[in-house]
């Protein structure tokens, strides 16, 4: 039971330095680059995109190859992402951002997959799966501190040192992980439990929906993205308000932080199906808020309301994925497929919202692209539920 905590909390402190910081720091900081004049919006989207092609590497990667075991090439990998994270404030050149940004890219889908692999399975081996939406509150967490941080510090001429002290703040908390997450002990009864537990019926199911669901999580990879990754811009660009840009990158985070566990227990309370519907009309509104709102008011809202639906649709996804692979006895890896999916979804997108914003700095349709992606995204999974009614 202890095992299972202390794999509880250091895969936190994982998601929280490899996605909140390693991935998601860079919204905030973005435009204090572009002030300086070190990129405009399309290069910002190009580094966006090259930073989320390596995260559809990195998920690839455990699947197909793990050097010496989960928990030593995860503490590996997180080493080399705290590494490029430093080097962002370190170095100076466009051309080494793009490789920095696709290193840790890269370490940021290996460790989000083995993180996940390792917490969830010694949650399960403990009978405490019904907490594993914690792991992923994590991000939220770290997405809520470390924009005060980049609030309160950074500005036109530090935006490097925020980069370099976000880098050693990563490695201070990441030797928790390095020095104290062990491997799971192995439990053969578990693991013949799950091979021997065949279901034809559901495999089936999936086979019928499958098309659907998948394409309804590739439109959300790509429809989150875009205000992902352009929320702070779109704030800062905003006269009366660019002071307070980083601000609403702190109201993502705090929507973000209960989402996972609130958007499990609905899913519980109303159906996987129905929970899904809910958190895209939500994301699809806190999307399209900005287009006509630009008062204070709307823009808390949006970001509230997307931060409490990224990670809960992503939540929602993978459970109902787990769950249907672990009733079924298919030669299909829903996770891992939905995974890549999910990871084209959010690689194109960036870069093409970046062409609809061009020199103009109006974000408006960008916005309205991406929400007609998530409306897509909406219809897939409804009729992916329909099929199997």
């Amino acid at each position: 039971m202890q095992h299972a905590y202390r794999q509880l909390i250091l895969g936190m402190v994982c998601l929280f330095i490899v996605m909140a910081i390693g991935r998601f720091a860079y919204t905030p900081i973005m435009p204090f680059m572009q002030q300086t004049g070190h990129m405009d919006n399309q290069s910002a989207g190009l580094l966006a995109t090259i930073n989320y092609l390596g995260y559809l590497i990195g998920a690839v990667i455990p699947m197909w190859l793990v050097i010496v075991n989960k928990v030593t090439d995860l503490k590996i990998y997180l080493l080399i992402n705290i590494i490029a994270t430093l080097l962002m404030g370190l170095l100076d050149d466009f051309a080494v951002w793009t490789i920095l940004r696709l290193i840790s890219g890269i370490t940021s889908g290996t460790v989000f997959v083995l993180a996940s692999n390792v917490t969830l399975e010694a949650l399960r081996v403990a009978k405490k799966g019904r907490i594993s939406g914690l792991l992923y509150s994590g991000v939220g967490l770290g997405i809520f501190t470390s924009s005060i941080f980049i609030f309160v510090f950074t500005n036109a001429g530090s935006w490097k040192m925020t980069w370099i002290v976000l880098g050693l703040f990563s490695f201070i908390i990441g030797s928790f992980v390095l020095f104290g997450m062990r491997d799971n002990p192995t439990n053969e009864n578990e693991i013949s439990k799950v091979q021997d537990n065949t279901n034809t019926a559901e495999v089936k199911l999936k086979k019928k929906f499958i098309w659907g669901f998948s394409i309804a999580y590739f439109c959300e990879g790509a429809g989150y993205i875009i205000t992902g990754t352009f929320l702070v811009a779109i704030v800062k660009s905003i006269p009366e308000f660019a002071d307070y840009a980083a601000l609403s990158w702190m109201f993502v985070g705090l929507g973000a932080i209960p989402s996972t566990i609130l958007w499990s227990m609905m899913a519980n309370k109303l159906g996987h199906a129905k929970a899904i519907y809910i958190a895209f009309i939500l994301q699809i509104i806190a999307v399209v808020l900005p287009v006509f709102s630009e008062s204070m008011v709307s823009l808390v809202m949006s970001s509230l309301f997307f931060g409490a639906t990224f990670l809960g649709l992503t939540t929602l996804f993978m459970s109902k994925a787990q769950i249907l692979m672990f009733e079924g006895n298919s030669k299909i890896n829903l996770v891992a497929s939905l995974t890549v999916i999910y990871s084209l979804g959010q690689m194109i997108a960036p870069a093409f919202s970046g062409l609809l914003i061009g020199e103009s700095g109006n974000y408006n349709a960008a916005l309205i692209f991406a929400a007609v992606i998530l409306c897509i995204g909406l219809l897939s999974s409804i009729y992916s539920y329909s099929v199997t009614d």
